[in-house]
């Protein structure tokens, strides 16, 4: 009796219930034609299309599945809302909107359709607590992966071992409202995937880790890999185009353009606390993508699970585009290691969650004698009972910890736990949007999302087994730093990009000091960077390890004045005992290897460079002017430049360089500096060695030794 009051009282209740007797009903009808003769006697339905009207004679020349989902829009309440100006002048505008509406009937199919995506929203805005009585959450049990010890190295020796076996996929079709990036011409919205981070995009960032992940797999077993990647991409601010566009302007980063596969995640529409779809005008949804969980789906509908499985993947690693520190040092491949060492069916890398940060919770959840690995989202926090709390009074950190989107899918497991989770994870997050009933107004609207790392929710087993699942730990700023936002006039850092440089550059300070025992300036605090910027900058291409314990062998000693720059666009090099005043720039055109035919081949033919007791000395930085430090936008006094091109090499020892210099070195060829009565001459000749300038090896402790030839 009290559920029936319930139901009189609250209109989104009585909603929801109509709407699941249609769906019963729907389901019973054999036809399409039987299913739109049960939506023409609905009143919402009959009261609009029993008159003529200019949608009535557009629908006339339509396919039965047309006429049925823009019912199945009026059925819902929704049509007069999105139809209410309709002219004559205007039928242009229906076959955009009819493609939006059809795409939405097809992704949510299982749920019912359209009338299926509505009850779930209504569904989710009537739920005030999802969590049980009988539901526990407690912190996950994993491995670190942040000390160096034997089991670590065997899991990143297996990493690296097993990389043939992989997958990428990159959900990258986000629309990334929060960071507000536009093409500085047209002020068009741009995806995440074109956020310019020291010096290259995003997108190109990500290739270019996997690119170091498969050059050291050649350095150590002598095989070619070329890893196949997946990309969802979304029609929001033209991101597939864009996407695309990169490949085709890094002519594909040297891969095979048949090694990329492409598919596009649907856009869903927003609604308001009333469950009333958002418009951006008359006859235009306002839609935007509906959550990476819709990966798993698309994966099956698309075939790209059978196109991993023709290639021989077996595995993938999920990765997003937006967190560039996921693959610094040697975490990423202990984390895929210890994937394979098991056999998992999925796997987090995780770390220290900030309290207050938007990520997600990793929790094992415990609930009538079954446990589950699984995340719970930050906007789901109030729901599930949690409080974003520290673990200890006036501490940084939560309980649980962070959810990076950094995970490990067995391919075989997560395409049967697709079929029984289609859409995980499902939650509404409202934030003050724009919207055409809305005037001129911000109100609270949402959308319907699913989240990717929450298909581990199929994985669960009674309370005394042993997961399917795994969870890995790391330093935090060596696992998660997201570019997710623009930075604010108050300096809050969190999720921007200027807080992903400085974690990048605290990683920085790390490797050099504690790998490469090279003397460097006091790094500032936060404070006091946000004011004044870096004390020194240093970057390097991630194929020059990216282990740490492999860059310390490369990289020997020296020492950085403070304010001096070091970039080292390079894998091939000797650096021994450099002190640097200014800026020194080495970038080698060909870093890891040669292009055949447009496909990038693992070789000894790269760029190579050896330095031993250089001392640099130059203007560097001009200090003077402004600079945007995390996209390489820098000006410069002056600079030595030192670039290698094609199979070339540099050599110089026991010498100092002084000013402003650019040094280029053909491909075929090996520039020698000397000191010849006072003055530095650089010499050229033929390049005749041509094996390999480092030899990789594992030694009986798991360990990676480098020889010089």
């Amino acid at each position: 009796m009290d559920m029936n009051l319930r139901l009189l009282e609250d209109p989104l209740e009585r909603q929801k219930e109509q709407l699941r007797i249609l769906l019963v009903t729907l389901r019973r009808a054999s036809s399409i034609y039987d299913k739109i003769e049960v939506l023409n006697v609905l009143p919402e339905v009959d009261a609009y299309f029993s008159f003529p009207s200019h949608l009535k004679t557009f629908l006339s020349g339509l396919s039965l599945e047309c006429e049925y989902v823009i019912k199945e829009v009026f059925a819902i309440g929704q049509g007069r809302r999105l139809f209410e100006r309709v002219e004559e002048d205007s039928i242009h505008r229906f076959r955009p909107l009819l493609e939006d509406l059809l795409a939405l009937e097809s992704f949510y199919q299982d749920l019912g359709g359209i009338i299926g995506y509505q009850h779930l929203v209504l569904t989710l805005l009537t739920t005030e607590n999802i969590s049980g009585e009988n539901e526990t959450l407690n912190p996950p049990e994993g491995t670190d992966l942040s000390q160096d010890c034997l089991e670590v190295r065997k899991a990143v020796i297996q990493g690296i071992k097993d990389q043939g076996k992989m997958g990428e996929l990159y959900p990258v079709g986000g629309a990334a409202d929060r960071l507000q990036l536009k093409d500085d011409k047209t002020e068009e919205g741009l995806p995440a995937a074109r956020l310019i981070f020291l010096g290259k995009p995003l997108l190109e960032g990500v290739i270019c880790d996997l690119q170091a992940r498969e050059y050291l797999h050649y350095k150590l077993f002598g095989n070619q890999v070329i890893t196949p990647i997946g990309m969802m991409t979304s029609l929001v601010h033209r991101n597939h185009e864009h996407i695309r566009s990169i490949c085709i302007q890094n002519k594909w980063f040297g891969r095979p353009k048949s090694s990329f596969k492409f598919f596009k995640q649907p856009s869903v529409p927003t609604f308001t606390k009333k469950g009333e779809w958002c418009l951006q005008k008359p006859l235009k949804l306002l839609l935007k993508p509906g959550g990476h969980g819709m990966l798993w789906k698309l994966l099956k509908q698309e075939g790209v699970f059978e196109w991993f499985d023709s290639l021989g993947v077996s595995k993938a690693l999920v990765r997003q585009i937006n967190n560039p520190m996921a693959s610094i040092d040697h975490g990423l491949l202990a984390f895929l290691g210890i994937g394979h060492q098991q056999d998992k069916a999925f796997g987090f890398a995780s770390c220290s969650r900030l309290v207050n940060a938007q990520e997600g919770m990793n929790v094992v959840k415990e609930i009538n004698g079954k446990k589950v690995l699984t995340n719970i989202e930050y906007c789901d926090f109030e729901k599930c009972g949690i409080q974003d709390k520290p673990t200890e009074p006036g501490g940084k950190y939560s309980r649980f910890p962070s959810n990076t989107n950094i995970l490990f899918a067995d391919l075989k497991a997560v395409r049967e736990a697709a079929i029984k989770h289609p859409n995980p994870g499902l939650l509404v997050n409202f934030r003050k949007g724009h919207h055409y009933h809305a005037a001129e107004e911000k109100e609270e609207i949402a959308r319907l999302e699913t989240t990717m790392q929450n298909i581990a929710d199929a994985f669960s087993v009674e309370k005394e087994a042993p997961l399917p699942t795994y969870l890995t730990f790391n330093e935090r700023r060596k696992t998660i730093s997201t570019t997710k936002r623009k930075s604010t006039i108050k300096g809050k850092m969190l999720e921007t990009p200027e807080g992903c440089y400085y974690d990048y550059m605290l990683n920085a300070e790390e490797l050099l000091k504690a790998h490469c025992q090279m003397e460097l300036p006091s790094f500032p605090d936060e404070k006091t960077f946000i004011k004044e910027g870096p004390s020194f900058l240093f970057s390097y291409h991630p194929a020059l390890g990216p282990h740490y314990s492999i860059i310390g062998q490369k990289v020997r000693g020296g020492k950085l004045e403070n304010g001096s720059e070091l970039q080292l666009e390079i894998a091939d090099l000797e650096l021994e005992n450099l002190s640097l005043d200014g800026s020194l720039l080495i970038h080698a055109t060909d870093p890891v290897g040669h292009i055949e035919k447009g496909i990038l081949n693992y070789s000894n033919q790269t760029g190579r460079c050896h330095l031993k007791n250089i001392c640099v000395k130059n203007g560097g930085i001009d200090w003077e002017e402004d600079h945007l430090f995390w996209k390489h936008e820098v000006k410069r006094v002056a600079a030595l430049k030192i670039v290698l091109h094609g199979h070339s090499e540099f050599f110089a020892e026991n010498i100092t360089i002084n000013g402003d210099l650019t040094l280029e070195v053909p491909h075929g060829m090996r520039m020698r500096a000397e000191e010849k009565s006072g003055r530095v001459i650089f010499i050229t000749e033929p390049l005749e060695h041509s094996g390999p300038f480092w030899t990789y090896s594992i030694d009986s402790h798991e360990r990676i030794h480098l020889k010089k030839n």
